[in-house]
């Protein structure tokens, strides 16, 4: 979010040492993050510090599973992008978002990080109760299409770039 932020102009500084942000800076993206978010208000639930399934769930109800494909005009990204980045979200909470649509998991955002990756990244817990729930879940999806020829050369992220992006 810190990236986006700074990308997006809002200034940002790391306190002596490099050890963090300063207080100032944090209340800048954070400031930039309640507004910025203000038209994809599943996206700002979903990086709130203290969300629950709960709260996901009924989203979900009052808005549809077809909510859990919404992408943000900025960045390309689902909520379960922003809930992957949550270092706080709980595993209860990206389990509730990613059984809405599984389909989720594989979304590229405009950097061609899907949900997986961002969790990687950000919430190990989350990435492996996701990788557990597509492993476990029998009908989650059609497979990524296949070269007629099979191409050793093509990675996993190569043959989800070839999917088409859900928008």
């Amino acid at each position: 979010i810190y990236q986006i932020a700074e990308n997006a102009g809002v200034e940002y500084e790391m306190t002596p040492g490099g050890y963090g942000a300063t207080e100032e800076s944090n209340r800048r993206v954070n400031e930039w993050l309640i507004h910025h978010m203000d038209g994809a208000p599943f996206h700002k639930l979903c990086y709130d510090s203290s969300i629950t399934a709960k709260q996901i769930n009924d989203y979900i109800i009052e808005n549809g599973k077809d909510s859990a494909l919404a992408v943000d005009p900025h960045h390309g990204m689902t909520p379960l992008h922003m809930l992957s980045m949550n270092p706080n979200a709980s595993v209860n909470s990206i389990i509730a978002l990613l059984s809405a649509n599984m389909a989720a998991a594989f979304c590229l955002d405009n950097t061609d990080k899907t949900p997986l990756d961002n969790a990687k990244a950000y919430n190990t817990d989350g990435l492996l109760a996701m990788m557990n729930a597509l492993c476990t879940h029998k009908n989650s999806l059609d497979p990524a299409p296949v070269p007629a020829k099979a191409d050793e050369s093509l990675t996993n992220h190569e043959i989800l770039k070839k999917r088409p992006r859900t928008e």
